[in-house]
């Protein structure tokens, strides 16, 4: 068996170390790779890992790019009143999420003239609700391999065979777009590793039902298919490898290492994806595009003909506004899993639904639950999707669920699935650590559009991969569907589908350049002359006697534009610390810096208002930094904070901070879980064992470890339901499956998960959980 050491730390967690662009730009062989087989182009001159023919050429982009860092965002303001002057664009784009500011940045970048709009914050939906990977979908791969291989293909050998290709190529273009993401913006992106834990030579029943694979362990199957995976990526990547059990157990001591024969280890890529989001919408602005927040679409206007010409847009945050319309030569829809809602405003309220919601939740847990360097994940969940256990921004993410569901932006988040994560991810922790309910600091659920063209013929499902749908009467495209790794490959296919049907487009349109043009924040600047590099957050913590973690976070956020962020510090609350080795800014919770480590400044607040569009404190707390998606409770405590400073920068008055304080507390409290579970609609099918076993623990009473009838007896007596001998018998009887007298944890178990009153009526009795 193949064994290899992990490797070094510095090489695998690329955003604590100053060596995180060592991990995400490739090395000298592998640029020289990627430009021989096509990844980046046909030869010439590199800039972060992607060639260009020539280097004239190279200095042109560089040119173009440092043009665009030098210059100021503009403001939310001047964007409105761009958008409301009666200037005629050429491309609307309704909805700013991945994909909506994405075709925005692909459709600027050709030449075009284009004004987004979306009707609450960006990525407000599903785009900040991802499982933050950048992953170049190894589930497909695998699935469209059996499917290949199965018995059924024999019969109708064409049709698996261009069912195979079909996801063959869309796994491809998610190579393409990871590593145009790790390559050319390093600065919101970094490689992870993820183990996958192998604790039985034969696999039964089948990873997805395909029984050789049942023989995957033993053969070195998945060994085999990680190299194949690796080979896919053009090695860009760093290598997949294999860790035996008691390197795993050494490397991520919460592993069950004693239960694992081998753990085969590949990578994929992982950002922070609302300020990802927020990166593209900034960038699509930067060249030129009105783009605005906050704007929602009241009604869409036609000309004679019934073709769309423009809409009617409201700015929502403000009270007082009026409506304005936007002139605009073609429409884009890319609302996601809210797309037929926006086809009801063109095509009215009958309209047949096209998007299949697909529900997930994800929790984050204590970082002492993952290594800093190492995720793992569980591909064959008792669902039969995939789990993942990762390590992000410092704590422990868990995800994700797949349920149907309807679309709502502000979906509560089921309880039921926070346990069922829970009791996943215990499968392969060790078992010294228990999982209980009050661990998960944050819960939210996000929604994942699977969606079909309604002109297509063929209606019978959903597609995994995106759709480019055009209305044959009223001209509007809508763009749908996909994942987060290919936002910018759907954006190239709509505007170029877009244009191809538009001949005064079409004419004006210059070549895609998207995937040689970097986001914001890579690009030289006055305070960072070489542009981004390996050592940025090194001299960034030189330069502003400032602590590297707050340095660390706020490049790979901001990137070269980090010191915009600390031009708005107030200096008269900068104080020395007591080592004396930097100076402290105001963190946003200074309570928990100390022990949690939360490297948000209240000037981070202050730059999302004056530069990065934010107008309401959730815009700041869940988008802007992640708070709210680490630690529901610390979003919470300093929502006061934020509204003061907000009140600051935007001149609220009292009575107009005290609503959007309410208002703020109303949608942390709805969209985001915490400790406290909220058991409202919950069927509580599952729990949590460690929770469970505290239910267990309480009424032991003779600390026996076992419940006799006595102890059961004298249990019921002191919760104030005491029981007969007829009830008493009755439920020992029920719960000692193995009739010795005594009743242990896994029957108790099994009882409280097959008996949905009983758990209920004790729940509510003990007051616990």
């Amino acid at each position: 068996m193949l064994r290899r050491a992990l490797p070094s730390t510095k090489r695998l967690v690329g955003r604590t170390f100053s060596t995180v662009e060592q991990v995400a730009r490739p090395s000298k062989w592998k640029r020289r790779l990627l430009i021989a087989t096509g990844v980046a182009g046909a030869g010439g001159a590199t800039v972060f890992g992607f060639s260009y023919s020539s280097e004239k050429k190279r200095q042109e982009v560089e040119k173009k790019i440092r043009s665009v860092e030098e210059k100021a965002v503009p403001t939310r303001a001047q964007q409105l009143k761009r958008l409301a002057s009666g200037e005629e664009f050429d491309v609307l784009v309704v909805g700013g999420g991945a994909t909506g500011a994405g075709v925005a940045l692909e459709a600027q970048l050709r030449g075009l003239n284009v004004a987004c709009v979306e009707q609450e914050d960006f990525a407000s939906g599903t785009s900040s609700k991802s499982t933050k990977l950048l992953w170049a979908g190894s589930r497909y791969l695998v699935k469209g391999l059996v499917k290949l291989f199965s018995p059924s293909s024999i019969t109708s050998p064409a049709t698996a065979w261009n069912d195979f290709m079909g996801t063959w190529h869309m796994v491809l273009g998610c190579f393409r777009e990871r590593t145009y993401m790790l390559t050319m913006n390093p600065h919101i992106t970094n490689w992870v590793p993820i183990a996958v834990p192998l604790d039985k030579w034969i696999i039964w029943p089948p990873p997805f039902d395909y029984p050789p694979a049942a023989l995957g362990p033993c053969t070195g199957l998945f060994v085999i298919f990680f190299k194949f995976y690796d080979l896919l990526g053009k090695y860009v990547a760093p290598s997949s490898f294999v860790m035996s059990s008691e390197r795993a157990r050494a490397d991520f001591p919460q592993m069950d290492g004693k239960r694992m024969k081998y753990v085969s280890v590949f990578y994929e890529g992982e950002h922070n994806d609302a300020r990802t989001n927020l990166c593209i919408a900034f960038t699509a602005a930067m060249y030129g595009a009105a783009i605005s927040n906050y704007a929602k679409v009241e009604r869409i206007l036609f000309d004679e003909k019934g073709v769309a010409q423009g809409a009617e847009v409201l700015d929502k945050a403000d009270p007082n506004a009026k409506p304005f319309q936007i002139k605009a030569k073609k429409i884009i829809y890319c609302g996601g899993p809210f797309t037929d809602g926006l086809r009801q405003l063109s095509e009215g309220q009958d309209v047949k639904p096209m998007v299949n919601a697909s529900g997930g939740t994800h929790i984050v847990l204590p970082p002492y639950y993952c290594p800093r360097h190492i995720g793992m994940v569980d591909m064959m969940t008792s669902r039969g999707s995939f789990l993942f256990f990762l390590p992000w921004e410092g704590y422990t993410l868990v995800g994700t669920t797949d349920v149907k569901t309807k679309p709502d932006l502000h979906h509560q988040v089921p309880e039921d699935e926070i346990q069922y994560l829970i009791n996943e991810c215990e499968k392969y922790l060790s078992p010294s650590l228990r999982v209980r309910r009050r661990d998960v600091m944050s819960a939210w659920y996000g929604i994942r559009p699977l969606c079909g063209d309604p002109n297509a013929k063929d209606q019978s499902s959903a597609s995994r991969d995106h759709v480019v749908s055009h209305h044959p009467s009223n001209g509007i495209t809508f763009v749908s569907g996909g994942k987060w790794t290919t936002w910018r490959e759907m954006a190239e296919d709509g505007v170029e589908q877009v244009i191809q049907r538009h001949p005064e487009l079409k004419k004006k349109a210059g070549p895609s350049i998207s995937l040689e043009t970097p986001l914001l924040g890579t690009g030289k600047t006055d305070l960072f002359p070489e542009g981004y590099h390996e050592n940025l957050a090194v001299n960034l913590s030189q330069k502003y006697d400032l602590a590297f973690d707050v340095a660390q976070h706020l490049v790979r956020n901001y990137g070269t534009r980090a010191g915009q962020v600390l031009d708005m510090v107030d200096q008269d609350t900068v104080k020395g610390s007591r080592s004396g080795l930097y100076k402290h800014y105001r963190r946003l919770y200074e309570g928990a810096a100390a022990t949690t480590g939360y490297p948000y400044l209240e000037a981070e607040v202050r730059y999302a208002v004056n530069h990065e569009y934010a107008v309401s404190p959730a815009d700041v707390l869940a988008r802007r930094t992640r708070l709210a998606f680490l630690n529901s409770t610390a979003a919470r405590l300093c929502l006061p904070r934020v509204v003061e400073i907000m009140a600051e920068c935007l001149g609220w008055s009292p009575e107009r901070a005290l609503l959007e304080h309410e208002q703020a507390e109303q949608l942390l409290a709805r969209d985001f879980a915490g400790p406290v579970p909220n058991k409202e609609g919950a069927l509580l099918r599952s729990a949590c064992t460690a929770d469970v076993k505290d239910v267990f623990d309480h009424i032991d009473v003779e600390q026996k470890g076992t419940l006799t009838k006595s102890g059961i007896a004298k249990a019921a007596a002191e919760l104030g339901f005491p029981l007969s001998q007829a009830e008493l018998q009755k439920a020992v009887s029920e719960m000692d499956t193995d009739k010795n007298g005594e009743v242990h944890f896994p029957e108790f178990l099994a009882i409280w998960l097959q008996l949905h009153s009983f758990r209920i009526d004790l729940v509510l009795l003990l007051g616990i959980m």
